[in-house]
């Protein structure tokens, strides 16, 4: 068995007894970054995705959802204002490929922000070489959005450097970013260059789970984070949020013949975070488990 075999067995074997002790009272946590698109809903009915939630103590939510009013449908059958939604840019399940070409796009996101039923914009990748180009005319109108209105800026880059969002988020200084996954395949060092060079830019951890970006682990054997990964959250606590991102299978996206299964693993991928955060210093737990997400997301009166 291989090194990256061995470390993630181990991994998923810590993670699953660590989700065995929490199964009666799992410690409160905030879902930062969530889905819940046309192919979660068409199984999982919003009274059933609540349920979930509420079982694993989930008590903050951060949604987006193809289309984008499904996102406001599940924060109504929640109630209360524990559930955000933001506006996704994919109005369809093609709009993942080429919503900045299609005017209408910007159109509901304007009024959909001005509604007040969305608190954010996002997840909105943003893939080098594929598009859209970080000058396009459609990506630039959704940072006037984001900064018209106020409200957070998830998004996404499939990027081999940071430099690539630092161009963006020194460029436009005065909108507030949370970079999902934090960039996804970049190891600890560069996502602290990041940070450090742009103040306006917060992360989420979502998907760097056993699971997924099995490349590029975050955890060690034990569940606990990697020194370069533990250097980092120590660093910027107040910068960090996690989140359980459920969508499976990773790499058969918006299939046409099955629905997305990710609820079906919501426990298991808020139980790795909870893991990792335990073995962090006590005052700094709570912030990253709730605190940072409600203080990001939360609107502003």
């Amino acid at each position: 068995m291989s090194t990256r075999a061995r470390l993630l067995a181990t991994s998923l074997a810590a993670l699953l007894g660590a989700g065995a002790l929490q199964a009666e009272t799992p410690r409160a946590i905030a879902e930062g970054h969530t889905h819940y698109n046309w192919n979660q809903h068409e199984t999982l009915p919003p009274d059933e995705a609540i349920r979930r939630l509420k079982e694993n103590n989930v008590v903050f939510v951060v949604v987006a959802s193809s289309p984008p009013e499904l996102a406001v449908e599940l924060a109504e059958a929640g109630g209360g204002d524990w559930i955000v939604p933001i506006f996704s840019p994919y109005l369809t399940p093609v709009h993942r490929h080429n919503w900045y070409n299609d005017p209408e796009v910007l159109v509901q996101m304007e009024k959909g922000l001005a509604s007040g039923k969305y608190h954010g914009i996002g997840e909105v990748h943003m893939l080098p070489g594929l598009g859209p180009h970080r000058t396009h005319p459609a990506f630039l109108k959704t940072l006037d959005l984001a900064r018209q209105y106020d409200v957070p800026y998830m998004i996404h880059t499939d990027a081999s450097s940071y430099k690539y969002l630092l161009s963006i988020c020194m460029q436009h200084s005065d909108v507030r970013f949370v970079w999902a996954h934090a960039g996804g395949i970049l190891p600890p060092e560069q996502v602290d260059a990041l940070l450090e060079g742009c103040p306006n830019v917060d992360i989420d951890l979502s998907a760097r789970d056993p699971l997924r970006h099995t490349e590029t682990q975050i955890i060690d054997e034990s569940g606990s984070l990697l020194p370069g990964w533990r250097d980092l959250v120590l660093k910027h606590p107040s910068r960090v949020i996690v989140g359980a991102d459920p969508v499976w299978p990773v790499y058969n996206k918006h299939a046409w013949d099955a629905p997305d299964t990710g609820w079906d693993k919501l426990e298991f991928f808020l139980d790795f975070h909870r893991r990792w955060i335990s073995d962090l210093p006590e005052d700094i737990q709570e912030a990253i488990l709730v605190e940072n997400a409600k203080r990001i997301y939360t609107p502003r009166q």
